[in-house]
């Protein structure tokens, strides 16, 4: 099984499209998953994690490596703060790369859900990753949204993470 988190209105063919909407294949908040331990082969959350509580985040993590598989992928892709530093240091006047990662789209984003919560920077997630028993961490080009602002990280369930 294969899971896209937060899909919104994004559905994947060959994912169950989780999110907190009733569209979804299965709705539920995706900080408290309903599977048990240890089931999935694939967690995919693309520009979700930057809307949850900061306070949360590691936790969260944890849950969703909760329910990977020993060997099983977590891929997580979100706006990367290094980048949208380097551009505001730039002069960049594009909000979509200087405003929006930081808050959300003000046209999108309005509920508190929506809004977005921390900009982090790949080496900060990737050490939460590691810490929730994730190994072999890669970052790789992103493959949704804009690839030039934000990161895709790649971690892999260590055997000894049951």
């Amino acid at each position: 099984m294969k899971l896209n988190l937060g899909c919104g209105k994004k559905k994947l063919e060959g994912f169950v499209n989780v999110d907190i909407s009733a569209s979804a294949d299965v709705a539920c908040d995706v900080q408290e998953l309903p599977w048990p331990d240890g089931v999935a082969d694939e967690v995919m959350a693309i520009h979700l994690l930057e809307h949850v509580p900061v306070q949360n985040v590691a936790l969260v993590l944890k849950e969703w490596a909760r329910v990977l598989k020993p060997g099983g992928r977590m891929v997580i892709e979100m706006p990367d703060r290094d980048k949208v530093f380097e551009f505001i240091r730039d002069g960049v006047d594009d909000p979509r790369l200087v405003l929006y990662p930081l808050w959300g789209d003000p046209r999108t984003h309005r509920t508190t859900v929506d809004v977005h919560r921390w900009c982090w920077t790949k080496h900060e997630v990737a050490a939460l990753m590691r810490d929730a028993g994730l190994t072999d961490i890669v970052s790789e080009t992103p493959h949704f949204h804009i690839a030039i602002r934000d990161m895709r990280l790649v971690g892999v369930k260590g055997a000894d993470h049951q």
